[in-house]
C-alpha cells in the first residue's frame, strides 16, 4: 500500500514521529536526514563534505550524528548561497526555503579566504516553516570541489517513500581521497578534533580506498595548507577521553581512545609508504 503523502507541515512532522515510534531523538534524526537530503539536492555546485558526507553515503546506522550540512565549491561563498537561494525559492515537491547568513568565526592564523562561510537554510513544507539546516560553505583547496562521488541516498529514500514522498535523488560527496586527507589534517592539527578518528575508521571500514591516490592527495594538502609537514602524528588532547567514548558509544569502531589514536598512526604510515 502507497502511503498517503503529508498535506501539510504538521502531517508531515507526525508523519515522521510515527516512524519514530513517537522517539524524540530518532525523530530528530530521521528530521535531519531528509532535510539535508532536500538540500542536497538543490546545491549549485562543488561537493557534500565531512560527517554530512559520511553519513549519506554509508547511512545513518553506521555513522555518528551530526545537524551541519558541509560543502565545498570553487564558486564565491556568496554567489553559491544566491544559487542555492534560488533553487529552494522554486522548491522541490511542497519543500522551499531561503538562506540565511551566519557570522563567520574568526579562527587564528587561518586566512580568510579558507574559513568556512555558514549559512542557515531555512525550509518549509507547503508553505510553513519546517526546519533550519546549518550549511557551512568551504572553499575549493586542490581541487577537492571539482569532482564528485555521486551517491544515492538510501536512508533518505526509504524514509520519503514511507511518508508518500519521491525520492530526493543522488548527492554529490566529496571523493574518498580528499576526505581522508582532510580529516588526516584536522586531527593531527591544533583544533579539537577527536570526532575525525570515529569517521576515518568508518570510512576504512565500509571503503575499499586506494592508499597511493590519498598519499598523493595528502602530500598535497598539507603542502597547501602549510600548517603540519606530511607525515604527522595523532596525539591525544585534554577531554578526548570522554569526547570520544561519548562518540564511539554504540557504534562498530574501536572503543578506547588510546587505542584509536594506536590505530589512526598506523593508518598514517600505510598510506605514507603506499
Amino acid at each position: 500500500m502507497t502511503a498517503k503523502r503529508p498535506n501539510s507541515m504538521r502531517h508531515l512532522d507526525d508523519a515522521i514521529r510515527r516512524e519514530c515510534g513517537g522517539n524524540q531523538a530518532a525523530y530528530v534524526r530521521l528530521r535531519t536526514l531528509m532535510a539535508n537530503a532536500v538540500v542536497a539536492g538543490m546545491l549549485p555546485d562543488g561537493v557534500v563534505k565531512g560527517g554530512s558526507a559520511i553519513k549519506m553515503r554509508y547511512g545513518n546506522a553506521r555513522t555518528r550524528y551530526t545537524t551541519d550540512l558541509d560543502t565545498a565549491t570553487a564558486t564565491d561563498p556568496a554567489a553559491y548561497a544566491d544559487l542555492l537561494g534560488a533553487a529552494l525559492a522554486r522548491g522541490w515537491e511542497g519543500f522551499t526555503g531561503r538562506v540565511v547568513p551566519r557570522e563567520p568565526a574568526h579562527p587564528k592564523d587561518v586566512p580568510e579566504e579558507y574559513v568556512m562561510r555558514p549559512f542557515d537554510v531555512r525550509l518549509s513544507y507547503l508553505g510553513k516553516p519546517w526546519c533550519t539546516v546549518p550549511l557551512e560553505v568551504g572553499h575549493d583547496e586542490i581541487g577537492d570541489a571539482d569532482a564528485a562521488d555521486w551517491i544515492d541516498l538510501e536512508d533518505a529514500d526509504a524514509a520519503f517513500a514511507a511518508l508518500g514522498l519521491p525520492s530526493p535523488g543522488r548527492a554529490p560527496l566529496m571523493t574518498l581521497e580528499h576526505q581522508v586527507a582532510q580529516k588526516l589534517h584536522a586531527v593531527t592539527g591544533t583544533g579539537d578534533r577527536v570526532r575525525d578518528l570515529v569517521d576515518l575508521q568508518v570510512m576504512f571500514s565500509n571503503s575499499d580506498i586506494d592508499l597511493a591516490a590519498t598519499k598523493r592527495t595528502c602530500e598535497r594538502l598539507f603542502a597547501y595548507r602549510q600548517r603540519q609537514a606530511w607525515p604527522p602524528t595523532v596525539e591525544a588532547r585534554e577531554g578526548w577521553d570522554e569526547q570520544y567514548q561519548a562518540l564511539a558509544e554504540g557504534m562498530v569502531v574501536i572503543q578506547d581512545v588510546g587505542e584509536a589514536i594506536e590505530w589512526a598512526n598506523a593508518l598514517i604510515s600505510r598510506i605514507a609508504t603506499a
